[in-house]
C-alpha cells in the first residue's frame, strides 16, 4: 500500500513538473516591409503542436520550458528560433533569395526571371514528369498560354503533340509554323526525348526573347535543358510505371440488322422482308451466314499494354559532376501488332580545370522501332467501311472477304508489317574559359546523326466470300516490299563571349557570338511486288519486272552573328536589346544575308519609392518589346522542303521519241527560277504586366501581342498552259492580333501545401496581302484577303428541300436551280449567295474556322502528410471541323453507317438534321457545306494523378532516400459538342483513316537511393 502511494505521489509530481514546463509565447509575424504575414506556420520542432499566424500576423502558442519553434511561410526563409528566456517572440521572415532570384534559361544564357523584359515561360521538371507520358511534347498542353500542344493520333510511338506557339503565322506547309526547338542549346526536337531527363522548359514568345535566334525563330523558341551532375553524394534514381490504354472514343456504326434496314431507306427492297426476318428471329446470328460483325470492336481488341522504366545517377565533386540515365519504353496499341519501342541513354559531364578553365562532354542516343501492320491508312479505312453484312472469319476457319477481299483483320494478322526503325545519335563538346568573374569564353561543338530504315511488307492472304465455293488466290502474288533509307548529318558550332559587371546602381551583361549550322540529308529507296514465298522477304525474292528505285540528297547550311546587352538602373528600369544576322544557302547571292533585331524595355514599378510598403502587391512590372524575325523554310505544295527555291530546276527523262530505236534521253525547265528572293520577315510588338500579390502567393501576367508576318514565301499558281511551275516568290502577309494571360495561386494551410493555375489565350489571324491578288485557288479550304489561313470554304444550308418544294418531281420556279446533279425532297437546301438563281461552286463562302483560336488550361496540386493529387485539364475552342468520307457520310462508297447518322430526312421525319440517305454517292449532298460543319470546342481532363511518398520511418528500414508510389490517369474525360464516337481532336476533311486517341492508366513509382 505504502508502495502504490509513493508510485502515485511520483507520477502526479512528474505530471505536474512537466505542465509546470509549458509556457505561452505571443508574438507577430511580418516580412521586411513590417507587413504581417497572415497564414504563418508556427510549429513546436519534434511535435505536432503548431498553430498558425491570423489575419494581423499575431500568434499564440503554448510549448515547453526549452522548446524551438519554427517559423515557415511560402516564398520565404524558413526560421527556427528558441523560446528559452522567452514570452514574446516578433519575427521578421526574409523573402527566399532562391525564389527571388530564380534564374531562367534564355537564349544563349540566363537571366533572372525579375530582370526579364520578353515574353518567357518557364515549365518545371515536376510539372512535366508528374504526368507519365510517352512522348514529353504530350506534356505541355494547358502549361503555358499561348502554346498549344495537340495530340492527334494515340497510335504508338506516333502520338507526340503539333506544337504552335501564338498561332500561326504564315502561309504553306503546316512545318513553315513550328516552333524552333532547342535541347541544352542545339536544334533538336522534342520527340523521342526522355521527359525523366529534362530539367526545365523555357518558351520564348515575343521577338525580344527570341531575335537572338534570328531566321529559325519565327514561330517562337522551346529551350529545353536537361540534367546535369550536381556537387554531392552520387545517387541513383528509379522510375517506372506500367499502364493500359483504350480509345477515347469509338465510332459507332449500326449492326446488321439496323444497317439493311437504313439501307432500305436509301434505296427500297434492297434487303427482301424474308432475310431482314432472319436476323430479327436472331437464330445463327452471326455465322457465316448471318453476317453481324463488328468489325471496330473486332480491330480495337488489345488491352494496350506499356510499361516504361529510366535509371539515373547523379552526383559529383566540385571538379567533376556527372547525370547520366538510361530508359526503355514499350508500347503496344489497341490493334494487334501495333508496337513501339525506345531505348535511350544520355551522359552529361562537367569538368572544372583549375580556376579558369570548364569541360563539358555530353552524349546522347536513341533507338526506335515502331511496327505496324501494313498500311495504317488502308487499315483503319477497311475497319470504317466495310458492312457488318461481310465476315471477318468463315466458318471453316478461312478468312472473310469484303470488297474485292477487303478484310482489315485479315491484314492485321496476316503477316502485313511496316517497320520503321531510327537510329539518333548527338554528341556535345563545350569548352569555357573565364580569364576573370566578369567576363567569360565559351565554345560548343555538337554533331548530330539520324538514319532512318524503313520496311513496309504488304502481304496477301487466302479468303474466300459467300460466292466462292472454294477459297480466293488468284491474288496471292499481290503483294509487296518497299525498303526506303534516309540518313541525315547535323554539324552545330558556336562561340559566345559573355560580360557582366555592376557599376553601383548600374549592371550591365552583353554578349556576342557565331554560330555555324550544315545540314545534309539523302535518302533512297527500293520496292518490287510479286513475292512467291511471303516468308522471305529481301528485294531479290520479288518479280525483277515489278523493281522500281528512287534517291535523292540535298544540303543547306547557316552562318550567323549575333550579340545582346541587357542594362539595369537599381533593379527598376531594365532595357535589352538583340540582334542576329543571318546567312543563308537557301537564298541566291546578294540576298542570303539580312539582319533581326529587337529591343525590350521594362519597369519595376514595385521597386519604386512611392510604392506603399504595406501594398498587398509585392512585385509589379511593366515591359513592353518590339522585334523582327525571320522564316528562311519554304516548302512545296506536298510539304517538301526545298533548299535551292533561287534556281531554275530541269527534269530529266526518257522521252517517247527514239533515235536508232533507242529512247533519247532529254530534259525540261520544270520550274522558273526567281534569283530575288528574300527572308520572310516577322515584326512583333508585346506589351505586358507581370504581378506578385500576397507575398507572392498570388501570381499574374498578362500580355497582348500584335505580330505581323510579311515578304510570306509562297508558290503562286500560273496557268499550266505555261509549261513549267511558278518560282517561289514574297507575295503575302498576315495579321496575328491576340492575348495571353495566366493566374497562380501556391500556398500552405497547416499540413497542407496546394496550388492552382489558370491560363487563357485568344488570337485573331487575318491575310493583309497575297501579292495583288485577292485570294489564292481554293479548295476545301481558302487563303483570302481579310479571312484566316486556311479558313473553311463551302455552301451554306438553310435546312432541307421539303415534297411541297417540288411539283410532278420537278423543283418549283423561283427556286434556285442546284447544278451538282439531280435532287429531290430531303436533300440539301443551299443558300444562292450570289442570287444569280444558281447553286454552284461560285456560292461557295467562309463558312468556318479550322484554327484552334481560343485556348485555355487549368492545373492544381494538393500535398498533405506524404499524399498529392494533381490534375490537368485543356480547353480549346473557336475551330470547327467537316466530317466528310467514311466518318462523315452515311453509306459512302458502299460503306456503313453510323448511329449519330440516323436522324436523317424520310417523308415520316421531316424536321431531321440529315439529308435523305443515298447509297454510294450523293454529288449534291456530300460537298462541303454547314451540314457536315461541327463545333470542334471541348473541354479534355488531360490527367489525374494520385501519389503517396513513403515515410522515413519505412524509408530507413529499406535503406532509401525516397520513394513514391501513384497511380493516374490520361485523356480521362472529354466534353464536346461532336457527334458520338468523334474525337473533337479528330483532322478536317478526315477520311476515316486515322488511330484514335487514346486514354491510358498506368500504376508507377519513383525510388531514390
Amino acid at each position: 500500500m505504502k508502495l502504490n502511494y509513493i508510485l502515485v505521489m511520483a507520477l502526479l509530481s512528474f505530471c505536474l513538473s512537466g505542465w509546470a514546463q509549458q509556457k505561452s509565447v505571443t508574438g507577430t509575424v511580418t516580412d521586411e516591409q513590417g507587413v504581417p504575414l497572415a497564414g504563418t506556420n508556427i510549429l513546436e520542432a519534434g511535435t505536432s503542436n503548431g498553430v498558425q499566424a491570423d489575419f494581423d500576423g499575431n500568434y499564440s502558442i503554448s510549448v515547453g520550458e526549452n522548446a524551438t519553434l519554427i517559423f515557415s511561410y511560402v516564398g520565404m526563409l524558413t526560421q527556427n528560433i528558441s523560446v528559452s528566456g522567452k514570452s514574446e517572440i516578433n519575427v521578421t521572415l526574409i523573402e527566399d533569395a532562391a525564389q527571388l532570384d530564380e534564374v531562367v534559361v534564355v537564349g544563349y544564357g540566363s537571366q533572372k526571371k525579375v530582370n526579364l523584359t520578353g515574353s518567357v515561360e518557364t515549365v518545371k521538371a515536376d510539372e512535366i514528369t508528374r504526368q507519365p507520358v510517352a512522348q514529353a511534347s504530350q506534356a505541355l498542353a494547358g502549361l503555358v498560354p499561348g502554346l498549344t500542344a495537340v495530340q492527334s493520333s494515340g497510335q504508338p510511338g506516333r502520338d507526340n503533340a503539333t506544337i504552335r506557339i501564338r498561332g500561326i503565322g504564315t502561309l504553306g506547309s503546316g512545318a513553315k509554323n513550328n516552333p524552333l526547338i532547342l535541347v541544352d542549346g542545339i536544334p533538336d526536337s522534342i520527340n523521342g526525348l526522355d521527359p525523366n531527363d529534362i530539367e526545365s522548359i523555357s518558351v520564348l514568345k515575343d521577338a525580344s526573347a527570341a531575335a537572338i535566334y534570328g531566321s529559325r525563330a519565327a514561330n517562337g523558341v522551346i529551350l529545353i535543358t536537361t540534367k546535369r551532375g550536381k556537387e554531392g553524394k552520387i545517387r541513383a534514381s528509379y522510375n517506372s510505371y506500367v499502364g493500359v490504354q483504350d480509345q477515347t472514343q469509338n465510332l459507332d456504326f449500326l449492326n446488321s440488322l439496323e444497317y439493311m434496314e437504313a439501307f432500305n431507306d436509301a434505296e427500297p427492297g434492297s434487303f427482301p422482308d424474308s432475310v431482314l426476318d432472319q436476323y430479327r428471329a436472331g437464330v445463327g446470328l452471326g455465322t457465316e451466314a448471318l453476317p453481324n460483325t463488328d468489325w471496330v470492336d473486332l480491330a480495337f481488341s488489345e488491352p494496350g499494354f506499356q510499361h516504361y522504366h529510366n535509371l539515373s545517377v547523379n552526383g559529383g565533386s566540385e571538379k567533376a559532376r556527372v547525370a547520366a540515365s538510361i530508359s526503355y519504353l514499350d508500347q503496344d496499341g489497341n490493334i494487334a501488332n501495333f508496337n513501339f519501342k525506345r531505348y535511350s541513354g544520355r551522359f552529361n559531364t562537367d569538368l572544372k580545370i583549375g580556376e579558369k578553365f570548364e569541360v563539358g562532354f555530353d552524349l546522347n542516343f536513341r533507338k526506335e522501332v515502331d511496327r505496324a501492320p501494313g498500311d495504317l491508312q488502308q487499315t483503319t479505312k477497311q475497319i470504317n467501311r466495310l458492312q457488318p453484312l461481310f465476315n471477318a472469319y468463315n466458318d471453316d476457319g478461312t478468312w472473310g472477304a469484303g470488297f474485292n477481299g477487303g478484310n482489315p483483320i485479315a491484314r492485321i494478322h496476316s503477316g502485313s508489317l511496316d517497320e520503321r526503325v531510327t537510329n539518333y545519335f548527338r554528341g556535345v563538346l563545350k569548352l569555357k574559359y573565364k580569364p576573370t568573374d566578369d567576363l567569360s569564353i565559351a565554345a560548343t561543338y555538337s554533331p548530330q546523326y539520324n538514319d532512318f530504315d524503313r520496311d513496309n511488307f504488304n502481304a496477301t492472304w487466302v479468303w474466300k466470300d459467300g460466292s466462292n465455293a472454294e477459297p480466293e488466290t488468284d491474288h496471292l502474288l499481290n503483294n509487296s516490299l518497299l525498303k526506303q533509307t534516309n540518313q541525315s548529318f547535323t554539324d552545330n558550332f558556336n562561340v559566345v563571349i559573355n560580360y557582366s559587371k555592376d557599376f553601383g546602381d548600374h549592371s550591365v551583361s552583353a554578349l556576342a557570338g557565331y554560330e555555324f549550322l550544315k545540314f545534309q540529308y539523302e535518302t533512297w529507296n527500293a520496292s518490287r511486288r510479286r513475292f512467291v514465298l511471303q516468308e522471305f522477304r529481301n528485294l531479290n525474292n520479288g518479280d525483277s519486272d515489278t523493281q522500281l528505285n528512287s534517291g535523292s540528297s540535298t544540303q543547306n547550311g547557316l552562318e550567323s552573328v549575333f550579340g545582346r546587352i541587357n542594362y539595369a538602373y537599381k533593379g527598376k528600369y531594365l532595357f535589352e536589346a538583340n540582334v542576329r544576322r543571318d546567312a543563308s544557302s537557301r537564298f541566291a547571292e546578294g540576298f542570303r544575308a539580312s539582319t533581326f533585331p529587337s529591343f525590350s524595355l521594362g519597369w519595376r514599378v514595385s521597386e519604386e519609392d512611392f510604392f506603399l510598403d504595406d501594398s498587398f502587391i509585392n512585385n509589379l512590372k511593366i515591359r513592353g518589346s518590339w522585334g523582327q524575325l525571320g522564316n528562311q523554310f519554304i516548302y512545296d505544295n506536298n510539304g517538301n522542303a526545298v533548299n535551292f527555291a533561287y534556281a531554275s530546276l530541269f527534269g530529266v527523262g526518257n522521252a517517247n521519241p527514239t533515235l536508232g530505236g533507242v529512247p533519247i534521253v532529254g530534259g525540261a525547265q520544270s520550274v522558273l527560277a526567281n534569283s530575288e528572293l528574300q527572308w520572310e520577315t516577322g515584326e512583333t510588338a508585346n506589351i505586358a504586366v507581370d504581378a506578385g500579390m500576397f507575398n507572392n502567393r498570388l501570381t499574374f501576367t498578362g500580355e497582348f501581342y500584335v505580330r505581323k508576318t510579311k515578304d510570306i514565301l509562297l508558290d503562286v499558281t500560273i496557268p499550266t498552259s505555261v509549261g513549267f511551275g511558278a518560282p517561289t516568290q514574297n507575295a503575302g502577309e498576315v495579321k496575328n492580333t491576340g492575348y495571353d494571360i495566366s493566374l497562380g495561386w501556391q500556398d500552405n494551410i497547416g499540413d497542407v501545401k496546394y496550388g492552382i493555375n489558370f491560363n487563357y489565350s485568344d488570337f485573331k489571324n487575318e491575310i493583309t496581302d497575297l501579292g495583288g491578288l485577292d485570294q489564292l485557288p481554293p479548295g476545301n479550304t481558302i487563303n483570302r484577303l481579310g479571312e484566316e489561313i486556311g479558313a473553311i470554304y463551302g455552301l451554306k444550308e438553310e435546312g432541307l428541300y421539303q415534297e411541297s418544294d417540288f411539283t410532278g418531281g420537278v423543283l418549283n420556279a423561283g427556286l434556285p436551280v442546284p447544278s451538282f446533279g439531280a435532287i429531290q425532297a430531303g436533300d440539301i437546301k443551299y443558300v444562292d449567295l450570289n442570287d444569280d438563281g444558281v447553286i454552284n461552286n461560285d456560292d461557295r463562302t467562309v463558312i468556318g474556322s479550322a484554327l484552334s483560336t481560343k485556348n485555355w488550361g487549368f492545373d492544381f496540386f494538393v500535398e498533405y502528410k506524404g499524399f498529392d493529387l494533381s490534375a490537368s485539364v485543356i480547353g480549346v475552342g473557336g475551330r470547327d471541323v467537316v466530317l466528310q468520307s467514311d466518318i462523315g457520310y452515311s453509306f459512302f462508297n458502299a460503306g456503313k453507317i453510323q448511329r449519330w447518322q440516323t436522324d436523317y430526312w424520310t417523308p415520316e421525319n421531316t424536321d431531321a438534321s440529315l439529308p435523305r440517305l443515298t447509297a454510294l454517292s450523293a454529288h449534291h449532298n456530300w460537298r462541303v457545306n454547314e451540314t457536315w460543319m461541327h463545333d470542334a470546342s471541348y473541354v479534355r481532363v488531360r490527367n489525374i494523378t494520385l501519389g503517396y511518398k513513403l515515410p522515413s520511418s519505412v524509408l530507413d528500414k529499406v535503406n532509401l532516400s525516397n520513394a513514391r508510389l501513384y497511380i493516374s490517369g490520361q485523356n480521362l474525360f472529354t466534353f464536346d459538342n461532336m457527334p458520338d464516337g468523334i474525337d473533337p481532336l479528330v483532322s478536317n476533311f478526315n477520311q476515316g483513316h486515322f488511330y484514335p486517341i487514346s486514354k491510358v492508366f498506368t500504376l508507377g513509382v519513383n525510388v531514390g537511393f
